[in-house]
């Protein structure tokens, strides 16, 4: 079995293990081994994460202070660049999340 054709089966054999010619590509084949235990560990630290509750405006106020000190944001307006702050910090989670659950059901992009 060549990697390609073992990396293609990759969300099954996480999940079961999978058949008797892919465990023998999983204990001759280092790279792929390597790849199945980053994916188990990925997979099993994304099961610790909880949902975590909204800091306060302050927080927010503060890393949107300290970006704007760094010249990593430029300041819009006292209500307008808040909300823009959180709906971009809102969308990179959003994108964060789709794309680990892409990974760990072997969707891929």
């Amino acid at each position: 079995m060549k990697c390609a054709e073992f990396q293609k089966s990759l969300a099954f054999i996480i999940e079961t293990g999978g058949n008797k010619e892919e465990e023998e590509h999983l204990r001759s084949c280092a790279v792929c081994s390597d790849l199945v235990q980053d994916l188990r560990y990925i997979a099993d630290a994304a099961k610790m994460l909880v949902p975590m509750e909204d800091p306060s405006p302050k927080v927010w106020d503060g890393i949107q202070k300290s970006l704007e000190r760094d010249g990593l944001i430029r300041p819009n307006g006292p209500r307008g660049r808040l909300l823009s702050f959180k709906a971009s910090l809102g969308l990179l989670l959003l994108f964060s999340t789709a794309a680990f659950t892409a990974l760990q059901y072997g969707l891929g992009f």
